[in-house]
């Protein structure tokens, strides 16, 4: 179900432009012109978030503003100017952020914040600090953006958390505190993960001269002295949640196969080779299947490569549902591998069979074209250490497949 946004503006063109932002954000959007109809929507949605202008024809000082946030609905104040008056108003509430409509990138930064948002529920954040009044003001500023929160009073506890959580994306940790200081867990968690797997913003009261660089060459992200401006604090965070999410889709783009969504060549090589040496040292036998479409090549020539790259993406969706938890790959063109990483040889040979039996039966639903095809398989479950060596007793059985007519399993 689409998130529900309110948008309190009474210039048309304005509200047009940020519902357009809304809808391509994935929001349903409704529009009140006056606070007066913001109020009858109130009463009759949920919203998740709402984007309120300053002035409106019957709440001229910033009225609309309290009304969203005592009805606990996240909001974002556009204003056409940030005078002191305006900003002493808008200090009050505990919002999301303010805009400014004469910005000239004000309409892309409000797409940034709705885009954010609903990210936001699923990134958690870690706050370490041992004054219970500034853990929790830290914690209310990060309600406010929708983040998961989770606290510790010291450094141990904080480590422990971590070790609980590995999920955390962002530690946030101040410096003076008992058994563990900030640099302390700063140093220990970079020990354990790296800058592209969690951001530590370190925070302090204290004026002692070079502490933020220390922060930073213990390993920290980004540093913040306290007290700190609210906003500071979320443009300084978004920036680093960004740059982790910017990272993930990089990594993601480097391991997966651009036409299937499949993990590629090199991830399953990264995986297997680590996972080879577990076995091996527990004298585990590896289950390994290759399986290739059946005379691919005349599907290619006969319907064209749209045809066959058609065929490719939807066949690729099958690994999930008849394979599920096992580490499967696309290794180029019409070859894909299984790696097994649970289950007996039984087992496994009897999911490859329904597998291929479903192929045989139902591949000419699979697309519009109404391509008929087949896959032969070869399999094997053996104590070797090395992939390669795996991979080419797989690729033996799945030529003799070949050769035995296709459509089958040798193994």
């Amino acid at each position: 179900m689409a998130r529900r946004i309110l948008i309190i503006e009474d210039t048309p063109t304005i509200a047009k432009v940020q519902k357009h932002i809304a809808v391509s954000c994935g929001y349903e959007a409704d529009i009140a012109g006056s606070l007066e109809q913001a109020k009858t929507l109130v009463a009759e949605h949920n919203y998740f978030c709402a984007v309120v202008d300053f002035i409106l024809p019957d709440a001229p000082s910033g009225e609309a503003i309290p009304f969203t946030v005592e009805n606990e609905i996240p909001t974002i104040v556009m204003t056409g100017n940030i005078d002191n008056r305006t900003r002493e108003t808008v200090d009050k509430y505990p919002i999301i952020d303010y805009i400014t409509k004469e910005n000239k990138q004000a309409y892309q930064y409000l797409k940034n914040q709705l885009t954010r948002l609903p990210r936001n529920e699923n990134v958690k954040v870690l706050v370490v600090e041992d004054s219970r009044h500034s853990r929790m003001y830290i914690r209310n500023l990060l309600e406010r953006h929708k983040y998961q929160i989770l606290e510790a009073s010291d450094g141990i506890e904080g480590l422990e958390i971590l070790k609980q959580n590995p999920d955390i994306s962002v530690i946030i940790a101040d410096n003076e505190m008992p058994r563990m200081n900030g640099e302390e867990l700063c140093a220990e968690i970079r020990r354990l993960y790296s800058n592209e797997d969690k951001v530590i913003i370190g925070v302090s009261g204290s004026d002692a001269p070079h502490l933020s660089a220390r922060f930073l060459k213990s390993g920290a992200n980004d540093y913040l002295c306290k007290p700190f401006n609210a906003e500071e604090f979320y443009c300084r965070l978004s920036l680093n949640v960004d740059m982790l999410d910017h990272i993930a889709t990089i990594r993601l783009q480097a391991n997966t196969d651009y036409l299937t969504k499949l993990p590629n060549r090199r991830y399953f090589f990264e995986q297997t080779i680590r996972e080879q040496k577990v076995r091996t040292a527990k004298q585990l036998n590896s289950n390994l299947a290759m399986i290739d479409i059946d005379h691919f090549k005349h599907i290619n020539d006969n319907y064209g490569h749209d045809v066959g790259d058609d065929v490719l993406s939807t066949f690729a969706t099958l690994f999930e549902r008849f394979f599920p938890n096992q580490l499967a790959a696309r290794m180029g063109g019409e070859e894909f591998v299984v790696y097994f990483l649970d289950n007996t040889a039984e087992q496994n040979l009897e999911a490859l069979e329904l597998f291929r039996q479903y192929v045989e039966l139902n591949s000419a639903s699979f697309t519009q074209h109404r391509v008929a095809f087949t896959v032969s398989i070869g399999f094997v479950s053996a104590l070797e250490p090395k992939i390669d060596g795996l991979l080419k007793i797989a690729d033996e059985k799945l030529y003799e497949a070949k050769e035995h007519g296709r459509n089958q399993i040798q193994y």
